[in-house]
Formats: C-alpha cells, structure tokens, sequence
C-alpha cells in the first residue's frame, strides 16, 4: 500500500515577480528532500516532480532489510529550460515491501524548492544523493543500569489488606441459604 503525499501548483514565484523579472538570472530550481528507509523490512519510495512546462523529474529508491539506518538527502536541480516554468506539483510517495496492512514505509522530511540564482556549477540537469551520518547529539543513548530512585512514599497505616480468599464468581444460579 503506497503512502502519498500530493502537493499541486506551487508557486515558483510571489505575486510581485513575474518569470521576465528572473529569466535575465535564470535561475536554478533546487528541490531536495531527506528520505530514511525502513530498517527492519525492505522499503521503497517515489519522487515525481512535474514543471509547468511539461519537463517532469521522477526518482524512485529501493532500500533493502536491515539497512544503514541513515537519512538521504536527494538533491534535483532543473537548469535547461527555455522559459522559466511557473510552478511544479510534488508527489511522494513510499512503501514497506512486507504488504503490511497499513502504511508503514519511508519516512520524508526537510522538503525544500529555492531559487539559486548564482552558482558556478555546471549548466546541465543534476541528480544528486548524499547520506546524512548522525551527530552525537542525535543519537539516543540509554544507560545500561538505571540509577536507583529511593522511594520515600509515606506508608498509609489505615491500610487494610484485602483477604485474598474472597471469590468472586457471575454464577447466579444458586441463592445463599437464610437459616
């Protein structure tokens, strides 16, 4: 079962500025987005991107079992347009390959479309993916042996024990005899 994630017409642009205002820069359109696969069964993900001048972007992942564990950051940069295209639909979706019922594939996050408008990078389309490697910081790390907590709760001496021989039982069949 394939999650989804559908985001139509952005806006490459605001209000205020028109594609003639940025075509003298042309611009580089980055995308990028960070992917973390599932790590106890293989998983999967697609990312589309479709331009509104017909250019599309399709990246598609498979990730196995027992995986790194890490983030990817994927990074696409769309430079050879003729006209600098208005807006761009996202779609992303993901899956586990278990056929789980339910979702329970990627993981996506820190999605992001920006404008660059000086680089000195190389003037054709680029697909890119780096692995993120976790900082100490982000790392979870839990102590073998907890410290041991004094329990100074004070002791209720109205406390009544409840006699452990009382049954308890839904027969109703029987009454109890008055003699």
């Amino acid at each position: 079962m394939w999650g989804q994630f559908f985001q139509p017409d952005i806006q490459l642009l605001s209000g205020k500025l028109s594609w003639q205002d940025v075509a003298c820069f042309h611009p580089i359109i980055e995308f990028s987005i960070c992917v973390a696969p599932r790590w106890d069964c293989a998983s999967e993900c697609r990312i589309c991107l479709t331009f509104s001048d017909g250019h599309r972007w399709e990246c598609e992942r498979n990730f196995p079992q027992w995986n790194d564990k890490k983030w990817h950051r994927l990074i696409y940069h769309y430079k050879q347009y003729q006209q600098f295209p208005t807006s761009v639909t996202v779609l992303l979706s993901g899956k586990d390959r278990q056929f789980w019922a339910g979702y329970y594939g990627v993981k996506f996050a820190q999605t992001r479309l920006r404008l660059l408008l000086h680089t000195d990078e190389n003037e054709t389309n680029q697909e890119s993916e780096t692995i993120l490697e976790p900082k100490d910081e982000d790392e979870f790390v839990q102590d073998s042996e907890p410290d041991p907590v004094h329990d100074d709760l004070p002791v209720d001496d109205n406390f009544v024990d409840q006699d452990s021989s009382t049954f308890y039982s839904t027969d109703r069949g029987s009454e109890p005899d008055d003699d």
